[in-house]
Order: structure tokens, then C-alpha cells, then sequence
């Protein structure tokens, strides 16, 4: 059945809203940026008279300092004056020097400096030791001259005798007031040591006059200059200035505080703080925000009709291959967005078991991640990406430690799968519960039919205590909910990725023992264990693969941290030598399998066995693996060396494919078969299809000893297209028949 939709454009509710979204579009943005503009000529305006003002204070604090400077300046000419130097001594030696016309000259000297500096009300040197100054006016005690000449309040005749006793290259008193002879006047009393010495002999006072340096400044204080002008000599006010007084009512001020350079002094110069926006510039914004109407308008047209011109053809397609007829609006045409939304809502129905399948997978890898983390995770390249990969944060500092959930004993005399499968919730649940009441991080996931791992993690020490405390809770409440007996053993605490692994097969050798003991093959009072070394068969795995492949380092690891688990669980010396009997017994092996001959490495160790030297033997077995990896890598060139490596990761991963065979390693590599198989054996030391057999065979082991009767299904999972395949190469390899093997192992 089709459906029809408008063809008429602004009969379409599609191409109306099409329309006005390009109108807004076009439109919104020509107005935002004229508002934008014009704030941006308002900042700018803003700035630069922000930079005028800032230059224009600075100008003025220059100017100040530049008169500062020029008192300094007297200091340093009267300080070199032979007649200030010769009135300095206490004897009067000098006194019959200094006749009329002398102190003339004296009197004349003064009056120049303090005429040229333009803001000195007069100048004078006084010696306090002595008790005379000598002034433009004369010579005179000390009483006489700051009682009557120039007279000052008692307070500041005290700060200007305290001042003198010590040593200033220039010292700025603040504002006093001062009688001139008689006269009224308001000075800044300025003293300057004119003998480096902690208490000076001659001392120059200078008198800045308040008018006269109001008078200095107001030339930078223009019509366009500061409002205001302030100078102050630690917070109390020296002078004030400015064009106008203060700025304008509810007008904010720009002030700018500069320190002297010279003296304590600073300057705070403040400046209107007024805006002014271009009227050219608001001009050219209105009339660009009123033609981007008009033009906008067209523009939007324009594209609404390009735009919606493929939505149309696509929307009449689908009008015609729908097969889902979509509810109509009002009995009109039909909407865009319905038909839409009909044709997708089909294809996500269509797409939804894809997706599950994709999380399926994800799951899958995910959980075969973490039972390779079980195993044992060596240095492998890249192990760290795709561990993140599945939402792992897993380093060499993080700390773990792995549970083991026994099911066994749940599950004896249960044949329904869905009681079954309600078990496995009921304690999933539990753990999701207790775990994040106790918060522990942890990942669960399936070993086997009748067990489940968990590993705990943490940046921190993970806390024994708490995870035994949560696998107690778990069990209570697993045998209040359904009567059944869940075992949960824990691994102990380790540091790194390989940490989970020795976690685990310390979990997995408890489970082993109670499973020995409830079969009956152990007393339950005798605790020893049968072998108490550490050596776990996917180790053992893992060491003989890097072993045939030359690969030293990796083999160096695996030994290392065999020995090293080893000689922290204080093993007695005859186990230690079963342990290192064990490791050199695997290492004849490989060197059988690559035909090497591998009796005059046995005659070595029995001799050094009968030594009873355990440190001996373990270096024994550190020769005789770097002997072999060296000979291996001898024997290989790089290039073979690598291509050897990509064939064996390719079959470990893929060995369960039916049709995996030399054949299809050749088309997956671009070789010869006969290149492959000789690579393959140069390589492991093993032709293809024995490899091939050891592992399926492994395989279908474990499989055998967790789901009795179900061989035809196991030979499946391994890799063989029928029963009796599998049938013959089982007992080819093993000996027994599989239906005997997995009554056995039961």
C-alpha cells in the first residue's frame, strides 16, 4: 500500500518550517553581529581611552618624579660645595673664610636652586651639631632660625631633628605648615644628608611649596586631562588636584595608582569614565540588521527550495515503498515526519537482532578476556588497550583478588535448567548487593558450568577482611533463598595482572581439594595437598610456547615468577626440587619435540641434582632455557621469526573453526602450503596438524569433565564436522574413547 504526500511547497508543513529555520539562520546571526559590533566599537573605544589615560597618568607621575629627581640632584651639588664642607667641623677653623662678600655668594646659591626648581619655597643647610643653618637670608642659630625665620609647630621641629640625626639620600616629610617670616605657608619639608655618615654633619633642607606644586601639576591637568589628581605619602594626602573636581553624579571614575619612583609618594590620577559609541558606526548596524531582513528573507527561499527539493524526491520514495501505512493528520496529505519515523521505526525492528548479536559477541570476548587473565597474562604488547577496550582499568599497580564460586553442591540432584539458571540470578544478585554494600569493585563472569570467578579490584590494598565478610553474605543468603550450599574460596591479595592469576590457582587448589575430598579421594583431615609447589598447567603452557618460539624474555618472566611464588610459600627442599624436576622435565620435552638432543642436558641436571644445591639447579635451568631460545633464534631469521609468531596466534585463536588446515593458513597468509607447514615447524618444533590435535584434544578434555553425555556437541565446540572425527582422534590421542574418559574424570 502507498501513501501520498503533498506536492505542493507551502502546502508542505516540512518546507514551512524549512523556510523560517533558513530565515532565522541567515537573519539571527546578521543581527547578532551587529549587536556584537557595535559592543565590540564600544570596548574598543573603551580601550583606547583606557591606554590614553593610562599614558597620560603615567606622564603625569613622570613630571613629579622629574622634579624629585631634580631636589636629589641639589643634594648631590651642595654635598661636593667646599663651603658646606668646611662649616661641617666642630673647631670654627674655617670661619675667618667666610667674609661679607662669601656669605653673599653663599646667600645667592641658595636662592638659585631654590628659584630654578620652580616648586621650593627656599632652601637652607643646616648643622645640627653645630645649631646653625645657613639660609638665603643668612647664618643663624638653629633656635632663632625655626622660631622666628621660618617657625614651625613643636611636633614637626621634633620630626625634622629626628629626621636629621640619620642618614637620608632624600626624605620627604609630610605636609606642615610653616611661618615665613611671619608668612603663612603650607611646604613639604624634603631633608637630604649631604655626609654619608649614620649621624650627618650637614643636612640640606629643601621646603616644596603646596601652591607652587599645585601650580607644577596643573599644567598635565588639562580641559581634556584627569578630574582628579591626588598625591599621597603613605595613605595621608600631600596634594589634590584637578579640572573640575570630582566626576560627574552616578558616573563610575577610571582611577590609576602609580607609585613613585623616587620617593614614597603615589600618585592616583582619576579620569571620567563616560562611553561614547560612534554614531557612524550604530548607522552602518541598522542598516546592515535592516537589508539582512530583505536579503536574508530571499536567501532563505532560495535554500529552503534547494534543501528540501532531495527530502521531497526521498519522501515521495518512501510514500511508495512503505508498507506500513502511518497515521495521517486532520485526513490530509500525510505528514514527512510520520513516514519518516514509520520507515525507521522498521528498520530499527530489522537492525534489533543485530545489535544483539553485537553485544553478545562484545560479552563474549569480554569474558574470554578476563579467563585469560586467569591463565596467567604475561608481557604482551598492547594488553593494556584492550583491556580499556572492555571497560578494564587494569595496571601492574592495581590490586586483586579472585573468588571462586563452587556450584557443585547447588547443582547435585538439580536437572532443570531454569531452576538452574534462577540460582545463577538469586546469586548474581546477592553479589551485586553485598559487593557494593561492602564497595568493592569486581568483575563476575563463568569458568566452567559449575563455576563462576569473581575478581576484586582496587588502587588501594584491597581489604581481606570486607571481601571474606561480602562471599559470607553471599552464601547466607544464597541458603536462606533456595537451601542450596554455594562455596565461595578466595584467592589471596596480589599486586599486578598477573596477581589475578596466582589469585586464582590459589582459589582453584581449595576448590580441587574439597572436590577430592566430597568424591572421596582425600581424608578431610589431611590438609597436604598431594603436589604443594606452584605450578599451574596454563603456565606450564605459556612457558613451553615461548621456550619453541625463542622468546627469552617472556620465558625469563614466567620462571621468575614461578620461583618467586614458590619461595614465599617456604617450601620444603625436597618440594623445591620436585618443583625444578618438573620445570627441566617440560624443557626436555620441547627439546625432544625439536629434535634436539636432549640426553646430555638430563646427565647435567642428574648430576647436579645428586649435589643437592638448590641455587645450583635453578641456575641450571636458567641455562639451559637461554641456550635453547638462543638456538632458536639462531636458527630463525627475523623476518621468519615474526611470520612464525602471526601463524601460531592465528591457530590459538581460531583452532575451534572447522575448517582450520595448512590450506586455509595459506590463503590467510599468501603463502605456499609447504611454506607454511615448514614455518609452523621451525616454529613450534611440531608440524601442523599434531599442534593443531594437542589443542582441540586439550580442549575437548575440559569440556568432557563439565558436560557429561554431551560428545557430539563437544566435537563441535573443538573444531571436528562430526562425532566420529572426533571419536578417532580422541582416542588416538588419548588412548580411551571420550564417553570413558568423561566417566572417569567424573
Amino acid at each position: 500500500m502507498s501513501v501520498s504526500v503533498s506536492r505542493n511547497r507551502f502546502g508542505s508543513r516540512t518546507f514551512r518550517r524549512t523556510f523560517w529555520s533558513y530565515t532565522a539562520i541567515l537573519i539571527i546571526p546578521i543581527l547578532i553581529f551587529c549587536a556584537i559590533n557595535l559592543a565590540k566599537s564600544a570596548a574598543e573605544e573603551q580601550r583606547r581611552m583606557h591606554e590614553r589615560h593610562e599614558e597620560d597618568a603615567r606622564r603625569i607621575a613622570d613630571g613629579a618624579d622629574a622634579k624629585l629627581r631634580e631636589l636629589k640632584r641639589l643634594g648631590e651639588i651642595f654635598a661636593d660645595e667646599a663651603w658646606v664642607k668646611k662649616y661641617m667641623p666642630d673647631e670654627n677653623v674655617y670661619d675667618g673664610e667666610f667674609d661679607l662678600l662669601k656669605e653673599l655668594d653663599i646667600r645667592k646659591d641658595l636662592q638659585n636652586a631654590a628659584y630654578g626648581s620652580g616648586i621650593l619655597t627656599f632652601g637652607a643647610v643646616w648643622y645640627p651639631g653645630k645649631e646653625r643653618v645657613v639660609s638665603p637670608w643668612g647664618i643663624y642659630g638653629a633656635d632663632y632660625f625655626f622660631g622666628s625665620v621660618a617657625a614651625f609647630d613643636p611636633e614637626t621641629r621634633r620630626a625634622l631633628s629626628e629626621t636629621a640625626a640619620d642618614y637620608h639620600i632624600m626624605k620627604l616629610l609630610p605636609p606642615a605648615a610653616m611661618k615665613l617670616w611671619g608668612e603663612e605657608k603650607r611646604v613639604v619639608p624634603v631633608l637630604q644628608s649631604l655626609e654619608v655618615v649614620s649621624n650627618p654633619r650637614a643636612v640640606l633642607l629643601l621646603f616644596i611649596d603646596s601652591s607652587y606644586m599645585a601650580s607644577y601639576l596643573r599644567q598635565y591637568v588639562g580641559g581634556t586631562g584627569p578630574v582628579s589628581l591626588t598625591v599621597t605619602d603613605g595613605g595621608a594626602p600631600v596634594f589634590a588636584g584637578g579640572n573640575g573636581g570630582p566626576a560627574t553624579r552616578g558616573e563610575k571614575a577610571e582611577t590609576f595608582v602609580l607609585p613613585s619612583q623616587v620617593s614614597e609618594w603615589t600618585y592616583a590620577v582619576a579620569y571620567s569614565g563616560e562611553r561614547l559609541i560612534g554614531i557612524p558606526n550604530m548607522l552602518a548596524s541598522l542598516l546592515a540588521a535592516a537589508a539582512s531582513i530583505v536579503v536574508g528573507a530571499a536567501a532563505a527561499y532560495a535554500l529552503a527550495r534547494l534543501s528540501y527539493r532531495p527530502l521531497g524526491a526521498l519522501l515521495h520514495k518512501l510514500a511508495h515503498m512503505s508498507r506500513v501505512e502511518p497515521p495521517r493528520q486532520g485526513g490530509g496529505p500525510v505528514s514527512e515526519y510520520n513516514l519518516i519515523e514509520t520507515s525507521i521505526d522498521r528498520l530499527l525492528g530489522e537492525n534489533e537482532s543485530l545489535q544483539q548479536s553485537v553485544r553478545d559477541y562484545k560479552s563474549a570476548a569480554r569474558s574470554n578476556m578476563l579467563l585469560r587473565l586467569l591463565k596467567g597474562c604475561f608481557k604482551e604488547e598492547q594488553q593494556a588497550s584492550r583491556l580499556l577496550q572492555f571497560g578494564l582499568r587494569y595496571t601492574d599497580d592495581t590490586f586483586f583478588c579472585t573468588l571462586l564460586l563452587d556450584f557443585h553442591a547447588v547443582y547435585d540432584g538439580i536437572s532443570d535448567m531454569e531452576a538452574i539458571k534462577n540460582i545463577e540470578i538469586l546469586t548474581f544478585m546477592a553479589v551485586e548487593k553485598s559487593m557494593g554494600r561492602h564497595r568493592i569493585e569486581y568483575q563476575l563472569f563463568e569458568v566452567t558450568n559449575a563455576e563462576k570467578a569473581i575478581i576484586a579490584s582496587s588502587d588501594a590494598p584491597l581489604d581481606e577482611r570486607a571481601i571474606r565478610a561480602a562471599a559470607a553474605e553471599v552464601e547466607e543468603e544464597l541458603r536462606a533463598c533456595c537451601g542450596g550450599r554455594l562455596d565461595i574460596l578466595l584467592g589471596t591479595v596480589e599486586q599486578g595482572l598477573l596477581g589475578i592469576s596466582k589469585s586464582y590457582y590459589t582459589a582453584s587448589e581449595q576448590l580441587q581439594y574439597k572436590l577430592f575430598v566430597r568424591r572421596g579421594m582425600r581424608d578431610a583431615d589431611d590438609p597436604t595437598p598431594a603436589i604443594d609447589y606452584y605450578y599451574p598447567t596454563d603456565w606450564e603452557v605459556q612457558l613451553i610456547n615461548n621456550l619453541k618460539i625463542g622468546n627469552l624474555d617472556t620465558w625469563t618472566q614466567i620462571v621468575d615468577e614461578v620461583r618467586a611464588e614458590n619461595e614465599s610459600r617456604r617450601l620444603s627442599e625436597s618440594s623445591v626440587s620436585k618443583l625444578i624436576a618438573s620445570l627441566m622435565e617440560t624443557m626436555l620435552r620441547v627439546l625432544g619435540e625439536l629434535n634436539i638432543d636432549a640426553d646430555i642436558y638430563a646427565r647435567q641436571y642428574a648430576s647436579k641434582a645428586r649435589e643437592r644445591n638448590v641455587e645450583a639447579l635453578w641456575g641450571y635451568v636458567y641455562e639451559v632455557g637461554t641456550l635453547i631460545c638462543e638456538r632458536i633464534r639462531y636458527s630463525n631469521s627475523q623476518s621468519a621469526m615474526e611470520l612464525g609468531n602471526d601463524l601460531l596466534l592465528y591457530v590459538n585463536r581460531n583452532y575451534t573453526n572447522a575448517d582450520m588446515s595448512l590450506k586455509k593458513l595459506a590463503e590467510q597468509f599468501q603463502m605456499s602450503v609447504s611454506g607454511v607447514s615448514k614455518t609452523f615447524k621451525e616454529v613450534t618444533g611440531i608440524n601442523f596438524y599434531d599442534y593443531l590435535c594437542r589443542l582441540r584434544m586439550e580442549r575437548a578434555k575440559e569440556l568432557l569433565r563439565e558436560r557429561k553425555g554431551e560428545v557430539p556437541r563437544i566435537a563441535q565446540l573443538v573444531g571436528y564436522e562430526n562425532a566420529y572425527s572426533f571419536k578417532r582422534a580422541f582416542v588416538r590421542y588419548e588412548g580411551i574413547k571420550p564417553d570413558e574418559y568423561a566417566l572417569l574424570s567424573g
